[in-house]
């Protein structure tokens, strides 16, 4: 996954795969039926970790600190070299967008998953009457899906994290969602 992360998918090598798997071409044809297969579990794994996290903060935090408390755990409390890979899944898309419509397609259905989640939060913290806001919790979650592509892209330009922080802070801001 983390190779993938890195470098994308068509720059991945079945040779470098082998290597950090530590495992021969014969174990590999084993385990995964072709280079595909081993990308589309990295991608099932990156999406699930997230929405896990998603999860465990929509859980634990006030409505108003959903989505900082989210980059919190997926950018900003992680180690630098894993922020300024940006996002599998928005790192997928932008590779394989007109090539590999498939893997596009399945990073696509997990960042979607995770704009449903954020959406179905915005809505419980209205309906009980956490969060005012003249938005619908649809608008809400689309604002907060392009934040996180755009900061995502800008950590892979490698945009330090108080720049990172800024725009996040000056994005809730204009949202109603800052603390």
């Amino acid at each position: 996954m983390v190779l993938f992360w890195e470098q994308g998918y068509h720059s991945t090598s079945m040779p470098e795969l082998l290597d950090a798997m530590g495992v021969g071409r014969g174990s590999f044809y084993a385990a995964f039926e072709d280079k595909e297969s081993l990308f589309e579990e990295a991608l099932d794994r990156f999406g699930e970790r997230n929405l896990a996290i998603l999860r465990d903060v929509i859980a634990t935090e006030s409505p108003r600190d959903v989505v900082r408390r989210f980059f919190e755990a997926t950018l900003f409390e992680v180690p630098q070299r894993r922020m300024r890979r940006g996002c599998l899944l928005v790192n997928t898309v932008l590779e394989l967008a007109a090539v590999e419509e498939g893997l596009r397609e399945r990073a696509t259905a997990h960042l979607n998953a995770i704009e449903a989640l954020f959406t179905e939060s915005f809505r419980q913290a209205i309906a009980a009457g956490e969060l005012n806001t003249s938005r619908t919790p649809e608008q809400l979650a689309s604002v907060v899906m392009t934040l996180n592509q755009g900061l995502r892209v800008e950590s892979r330009k490698h945009t330090n994290r108080d720049e990172l922080k800024t725009i996040l802070d000056n994005t809730l801001a204009l949202l109603d969602l800052g603390a």
